[in-house]
């Protein structure tokens, strides 16, 4: 069998597109979910008036440097707090969550794929 593209493992069986939803690359409509249901603690969520996270939208996948509240450490590095320092990283910890079954190639295609998504503009 070939090999499935990065995309296509965004849209199918990594199952991103659920909650960013192509061209979007975020939730349309309620786009808020508990850090259960992520798989995550809640210590940012515990700063938002409803204790959850919003969908990011993926074109602005990387952490900003200006970003308040968080461990200086974490400036430039991925995920809602940059608590993640790889993309491969998040790729990984959905995998678990989610019980995907992402092969390790599966896993690299969609990191790269993710890689190449448009950045937002400043």
């Amino acid at each position: 069998a070939l090999p499935i593209c990065g995309e296509e493992l965004f849209s199918g069986k990594a199952k991103c597109n659920d909650c960013h939803v192509e061209p979007l690359l975020t939730e349309p409509g309620w786009n808020l979910h508990t850090p259960a249901e992520i798989g995550i603690d809640s210590f940012q969520a515990d700063r938002s008036p409803d204790g959850v996270y919003k969908t990011m939208n993926l074109t602005g996948v990387f952490i900003r440097e200006n970003a308040v509240f968080m461990n200086p450490a974490n400036r430039g590095r991925y995920y809602h707090d940059g608590r993640f320092s790889t993309l491969l990283d998040v790729v990984n910890h959905y995998n678990t969550h989610f019980s995907l079954g992402l092969t390790q190639q599966e896993k690299l295609d969609l990191v790269e794929y993710l890689k190449s998504l448009p950045q937002e503009e400043h």
